[in-house]
């Protein structure tokens, strides 16, 4: 355990953006999970939950750029083009297109809190000609929202999730003095099961 709360202070803010980098970015990465056990990780300190926020909402920040911008400069092509990779193409479109309709830009404010949203509203954005600093101010409010509240949660759920930790980091360490200790798989693997269970429980 000591060994991830030496990595969370040490490397928690680069951790934090570069996930929500590559979630907001469309990779199927949740940042929500990573955001809690990085709150809740970190050293009660307003210096390291500031890192962690401002690392989020600019991951997300730039993330989104390129998408508006992509949008911007390609169009319908490119919304075509995200909606395609989704599971319905045709509701894809619609549903956005939807939002946008009765709620215009201001979706930018909520639409990281309903998954599946987020990208295809940000690249609407940029389709329906949207100016950058429009764009920026209202993401970036709704990356600060997003962020904070997930920051929150960990805050609030601190020992539920350092205590899963704690017993996916000790799930079957050999404590016997006569054996070696365990390579860096075995370290990996736990990580992973500690990764799945705190994804797991943000769900639930």
């Amino acid at each position: 355990m000591q060994t991830i709360l030496t990595i969370a202070e040490r490397h928690g803010a680069l951790i934090v953006f570069l996930n929500v980098l590559l979630s907001q970015g469309g990779l199927p990465l949740p940042a929500l999970p990573t955001l809690m056990t990085a709150a809740a990780l970190a050293r009660p300190s307003p210096y390291q939950i500031t890192q962690i926020i401002l690392a989020g909402v600019s991951g997300a920040l730039i993330a989104e750029f390129t998408l508006y911008w992509c949008g911007l400069r390609y169009g319908q092509r490119f919304l075509g083009l995200l909606c395609r990779l989704s599971f319905s193409p045709d509701f894809c479109v619609r549903r956005t297109e939807e939002v946008f309709a009765r709620v215009g830009s201001w979706s930018l404010l909520f639409a990281k809190f309903i998954p599946g949203l987020s990208l295809i509203t940000v690249a609407m954005a940029g389709v329906t000609k949207m100016t950058v600093l429009a764009f920026l101010l209202l993401d970036g409010i709704g990356a600060l929202l997003f962020i904070s509240a997930a920051v929150a949660l960990g805050l609030l759920f601190q020992d539920a999730i350092t205590s899963v930790l704690s017993k996916a980091y000790g799930f079957g360490e050999d404590r016997r003095p006569d054996r070696p200790r365990r390579n860096w798989i075995v370290y990996a693997n736990k990580m992973v099961a500690s990764t799945i269970v705190c994804s797991s429980a943000s769900h639930g």
